[in-house]
């Protein structure tokens, strides 16, 4: 019992119990949501931005070694690239809008 309960010789019902891993149905629309803007963003990237997010988030993700093989893109500039790649990700309106709520607003 935790500290500071009072007994009152209840059982309590196991639907009151809290569960930790339960997700509200407004959990779930927000990832949903999120999903959403992430697809829509991420098709308008450039296909070589779409090749290289997707190679990077691979599982287990490729060696720059492996991916400037792929892309035909010196190892040097993978990072940069990806740098770049990722600010075209984050400026993106639907992502904007997840991120700065306010974005949308105009003053």
């Amino acid at each position: 019992m935790p500290p500071g309960a009072r007994d009152t010789g209840q059982v309590p019902d196991a639907q009151a119990i809290p569960d930790d891993d339960t997700r509200t149905a407004e959990d779930e629309l927000l990832a949903a949501e999120r999903r959403a803007a992430l697809r829509e963003a991420f098709a308008d990237l450039q296909p070589c931005c779409q090749q290289l997010i997707a190679l990077l988030t691979g599982n287990p993700p490729p060696t720059y070694a492996d991916i400037s093989a792929r892309l035909g893109l010196p190892v040097g500039s993978i990072g940069p690239n990806r740098g770049r790649c990722l600010d075209k990700l984050r400026r993106h309106p639907a992502i904007a809008a997840l991120t700065n709520p306010d974005a949308g607003t105009a003053a």
